[in-house]
């Protein structure tokens, strides 16, 4: 991908019937996941830090092709004690052994998986560009079932529950059962006319599912049979173009903790040319809101949340009031979601550079420059790094000096 090119994946519902996709009657058009303003870009500074991030390659494995222009590879992996699992454009799955790097097995299932992978003690979860969510064999791969939802899978999965959760292109939540993919609850919202690409994955904090909608809404369901808890719309329209109205909850919803919450939780989500907002989980009453406008998950660490907007700059806001804490324009292209990495933030971008951020000032102290473009959101997992990139490559690095 390259980063200066206003929209990537931009194609018409029209042109999708004339390619012979008519197996999709609802899909709307989609646009890119990512644009920027000519300006912002012509005008950017690379920043300087003089050092690296700090971390040492435990290996690197290709366990894919690069995609054609204009496409990715899905954004979520999965990492457990002893492997990471990937879905690829090419129509894979991947099970890579987490010490080695070893490719332990592969799955071909024929079409592109969307939004990625998610696994639970003997299965992973994927779901595909042609409406099919299957489930595979954690130990060898083997196809365990399949099924078909209304159209294209938009989210990665959430498996919890004994259930695993996926949200289509058209604002469907579907809640199946892990053992054998029979549909126990589903949730439909409005379709719209012209997307982001991608959905939110589902989250839950073990009693409600929460899920973003290509409307602007977020949900909470009760996660054992989906009766809706409460609804949200984030939605601040302005603008004349089909582009500026676009509100797609495209950021997973983060379920947390700070330090004057007295051991109750609050949930953060954003949703494109819309609002950040802080609430309550048991009933959405809102704590605070501000304009804000991203596509990836934020972090929230100790009293902060960390978010990557549209504009190439991380943003730190207080957990407590939604008070701007500081921002720093890190990039011209497209920044992934920011991953807390010992004292430090590390976030990637489409044009390979990997950054370190200092939490309380928000300035750059590390830059390495991949070259691979850095899509999928950076997974941590103790004291590793795992880096998926666009060209199909899977790294593990070790931190040196966090």
């Amino acid at each position: 991908m390259v980063g200066n090119i206003r929209f990537h994946f931009l194609f018409l519902w029209s042109a999708l019937l004339f390619s012979g996709c008519s197996y999709m009657p609802s899909m709307p058009s989609t646009v890119s996941d990512m644009f920027w303003d000519d300006e912002d870009v012509a005008g950017f500074i690379e920043p300087k830090p003089g050092r690296s991030v700090g971390l040492k390659v435990k290996w690197d494995r290709g366990v894919a092709g690069e995609p054609d222009d204009y496409m990715n590879h899905p954004r979520q992996i999965a990492v457990t004690d002893d492997s990471i699992f990937v879905g690829t454009f090419e129509g894979s799955v991947v099970r890579v052994d987490m010490e080695s790097g070893e490719v332990l097995w592969e799955a071909e299932i024929g079409q592109s998986v969307v939004g990625g992978v998610a696994v639970d003690d003997e299965r992973v979860f994927a779901g595909m560009v042609d409406g099919k969510v299957a489930a595979f064999s954690r130990d060898s791969g083997s196809v365990l079932w399949e099924v078909w939802l209304s159209t294209t899978v938009a989210s990665a999965p959430l498996v919890a529950d004994g259930k695993v959760f996926f949200t289509t292109l058209n604002n469907r939540t579907y809640a199946l059962s892990v053992d054998s993919g029979e549909r126990i609850w589903t949730h439909s919202s409005v379709p719209v006319a012209l997307v982001v690409k991608g959905a939110a994955t589902p989250t839950t904090d073990g009693r409600a599912v929460y899920v973003g909608y290509s409307t602007g809404e977020v949900f909470a369901f009760n996660i054992s049979d989906g009766k809706i808890m409460w609804g949200k719309n984030l939605s601040q329209l302005s603008g004349r173009s089909e582009v500026d109205r676009l509100q797609d909850v495209d950021a997973e919803v983060v379920v947390g903790q700070t330090n004057s919450s007295n051991g109750q939780f609050i949930i953060y989500t954003v949703n494109h040319q819309g609002s950040v907002m802080a609430m309550r989980p048991a009933d959405g009453s809102q704590l605070w809101q501000r304009k804000f406008s991203a596509i990836r998950r934020p972090l929230l660490w100790k009293n902060q949340i960390f978010i990557s907007n549209i504009d190439g700059n991380i943003v730190s806001m207080s957990a407590e009031d939604g008070m701007e804490v500081w921002r720093t324009k890190i990039s011209d292209g497209y920044l992934s979601a920011p991953v807390k990495l010992g004292s430090r933030i590390v976030v990637g971008d489409n044009k390979g550079r990997l950054f370190s951020l200092d939490p309380t000032s928000g300035r750059v102290v590390g830059l390495d420059k991949l070259n691979d473009p850095i899509i999928a959101n950076p997974v941590v997992k103790g004291n590793s790094l795992f880096i998926w990139t666009n060209e199909g490559d899977l790294i593990r690095y070790e931190a040196e000096n966090h």
